[in-house]
Parts: C-alpha cells; structure tokens; sequence
C-alpha cells in the first residue's frame, strides 16, 4: 500500500504558478482593474449581504454543489490588507452565503518539484541539489505563511473589535474535523482557518447560512438516509444506446500538481453534496511541502470523506466490473487508480472524438495480442480517475479526468480497465 501511495501522480503538463487548480489560466491571465485593490469595505458591507448591491468584478461560475452554486472572481484583490491566492462566492437560492478567500496555497506554491538539474551529476549530488533547492523554497513558504497568518490574525481582530476569537470545529468524522477560529461583527461571521503550514483560508458567513459545523450541504444535511440514496439514483441517465451515466458529475481541475487522486476525490465528494476541495485534502491527507505526493495518507482519506458524507467505501486491489456497474447504476461513482501511458491517453482522446461525431466507432480489440502488449504495464506511474458509467453491451467504461477541459467522458474497454488498476475505490450506501 505505501509504494501506490508513493508512487501516485500526475503527469500532465500546464503549469499554474500560483493559482489554485481548478481555475488555472483562466485567472492567471485575467486583466481587471480590481487586481491589487483592497476589497475589505465592499466586502463586509451590509448591502453585499442583503442583496442590494452586487459584488465588484466578473465573476465565473465554478458548478454547483448540492442547493449551492460556486462562482470565483476574475481578478487578484487584496482583502484584509493582504493579496489573494483566489476568491469563492457560494450562493443558495440566488443570495449569497459565504465568501471563501484563500491567501496561501502549498499545493500553488510548490507545484511539481521538477527542476532541472545539471548534467553529470551522480545519483547523490542530485540528490542533494534538490534537497537544497527545496529547503530554500521551503523555508520562503514557511515565512509567508507565518507572516500571513499573524497578519490576518490581528487585521481581522481588529475589524471586530479587537475581540479574542473563538474556537470552532468543522467536520463530523475525525479525519475531516479541523478547528477554525471564528469572529462575529455585525450579522458575519468571519473564520479563519490556518492548515498546517499549508493553507490559509478565510470564510466569511451570512447570518442566514444554516448549519456550519459540518462539511455537508445543509440540503443535504436535512434528509433521511433513504431520501439520499433515492436522490443520487434520480440523477442517473439511461440513454437509448443502453450507456448508464452520472451525468452532472463535474471536473475538478488540478493544474500543475501532483493532486489527481485529491481531485478525483473532491470530484466524488462535491457530487455527494459535500464542500470540500482539493486544497484543504491536502492538509487533511498529509500532504508535504515537496512538490510530490510522498508521505501523504490518501487511503485514509478517501475512507473519511465517505464516513463525512455517510456512505460506505470498499477498497480492492481488482478492478470488479459487477460491484462497480452496480454503484454507477445507483448514482455511486467510483475512483481507480490506474497505471498510465501517454500513448494510451493519446488513442481515448481520439476515441472520445471520434465516438461523437460516429456513435458507431469502436475500440481496439482487447483479445488482440499488440493491443494488450500497448497497456501500460507494473512500472508505469499511477493516476487518478473517476468512472461515471458503462455500457455493458459496448463492455465500455466512462471516465473523468481531473484534467482542464475534459468535462466529457472517456471510453475504455473494461477489459484494459480491470488490467490496469492497481487500487479501486466503490463508494456505496
């Protein structure tokens, strides 16, 4: 289990240097006039709560969660006196519930450690370069995020009063629960919370914002455990063709980190109506200040974001066509960890575009001898995906990738899929 853990990643190119991943480009290259100003004013005024007066800038919708819609601003303000990393509006029933600012992000920050190093060096100089470089490079985040910290600590104490915050706990399941420190002014509550050396993120909630102690969509929060499961099976599609699909399932776009198997997961828990993203599974999991995916607990954490939502997960070793078709069937994705090529990639891209201009497209035999000679093989590195239906006439499977732009399902037969798995995640009731 520690060498998959060790050895999970992505490999895409894209870099975003210090944009969270799922916005990526799109903020980097955004030109408003509201970058480098302070917002703090119009932000905590009366009438961007109430509804009577809009939030500043052009704002890009980032999907719904559960009765939530999430949108982002296309600009790079200052709040509270200090620059943001990215800022979140989530609105229910068109009136806006919270603001999540972030102001420092490991996962941007650090990105893939994958300098290059000079040439002729031994096995150990390189070794010691990069653990060289990645000191520097650690102890500058460690500076900013101890500076922002203690900043935002006394900018926001001193907007209420001066008064000592208090403490309160997110999260219903021990790997999820985290403390924040929480702030009242006016009809707002301002949290802040401070992940291990990793993330800081301000929440600011209306007065209006429901249960806040948990992760969980309160629309979500609210109904029995029979009402939840007749709700994930509603949103199931059966298409003509005899192809069972989740169909609103959304893409989580990691940008250039080693975070598929964070975003897979955040794809999956967003779905079952919790607001979790990849950055604070980051910190959840372990996470460390590498550039890589090394010495992070994500088995455990996918077993704490199913407990969150109040659902079950198996874990196997195998791929098993019939425990999965039944999950999707149901409205349960499902996530692997499959061992990944380029050139794979490459033919079910192809086949994603092919199969939609000619429904009667296939795919290579599996039974053919160089077709599963072009499988990845036990030393290829691992990747995330998630498995949103089949066909079982086609013996396909359907998947998502935490990829930009790849918001429509691949196909794969089941036969490379059970092949290639190492790891496979089945969320269940």
């Amino acid at each position: 289990m520690k060498r998959l853990v060790l050895l999970l990643a992505c490999l895409l190119p894209g870099a975003v240097s210090a944009i969270p991943n799922s916005v990526g480009g799109d903020l980097l290259g955004a030109d408003s006039p509201l970058n480098g100003q302070d917002l703090t004013g119009p932000v905590l005024a009366a009438g961007t709560w109430d509804g009577s007066t809009a939030l500043p800038g052009e704002w890009n919708d980032e999907g719904p969660v559960a009765s939530s819609t999430i949108s982002y601003l296309r600009a790079r303000p200052k709040l509270f006196g200090r620059d943001l990393v990215l800022l979140r509006a989530v609105r229910r029933e068109g009136k806006l519930n919270s603001l999540e600012a972030t102001f420092v992000d490991a996962g941007s920050y650090f990105g893939y450690f994958d300098e290059e190093m000079p040439e002729g060096m031994s096995p150990r100089e390189m070794r010691k370069e990069v653990d060289a470089r990645l000191a520097v490079k650690q102890a500058a985040f460690s500076k900013l995020y101890t500076d922002a910290h203690a900043e935002l600590r006394n900018a926001i104490s001193g907007l209420c009063g001066g008064v000592k915050a208090e403490e309160v706990t997110i999260g219903r399941t021990r790997g999820l629960r985290t403390p924040v420190e929480e702030w009242q002014t006016g009809d707002l509550r301002i949290r802040l919370l401070a992940g291990e050396n990793r993330l800081l993120r301000v929440n600011i909630l209306n007065k209006g914002a429901g249960e806040s102690d948990q992760w969980l969509d309160p629309a979500v929060s609210v109904l029995q455990p029979r009402q939840k499961l007749e709700k994930l099976a509603a949103d199931v599609r059966k298409d003509p063709d005899g192809t069972v699909l989740i169909p609103n399932l959304q893409p989580v776009a990691q940008g250039y980190r080693p975070y598929c198997g964070l975003n897979s997961l955040a794809m999956a828990a967003r779905h079952f109506g919790l607001h979790l993203d990849e950055d604070w599974l980051a910190v959840a999991s372990g996470f460390k200040n590498t550039g890589r995916a090394d010495g992070a607990n994500l088995v455990k954490l996918y077993h704490s974001v199913a407990a969150e939502a109040g659902l079950g997960l198996d874990r196997t070793t195998k791929f098993d066509p019939a425990a999965v078709t039944r999950g999707l069937s149901a409205g349960f994705p499902t996530i692997v960890w499959r061992r990944f090529s380029q050139d794979r990639n490459t033919l079910h891209s192809r086949f994603m575009r092919d199969f939609a201009r000619d429904p009667a497209s296939t795919l290579p035999n599996p039974t053919d001898a160089a077709e599963r000679a072009s499988w990845p093989g036990d030393d290829a590195p691992l990747h995330a995906s998630v498995v949103v239906g089949y066909n079982a006439a086609r013996k396909e499977i359907l998947f998502l990738e935490s990829w930009t732009g790849r918001d429509k399902p691949r196909r794969m037969r089941v036969e490379e899929m059970a092949a290639t798995t190492s790891l496979c995640f089945v969320f269940k009731p």
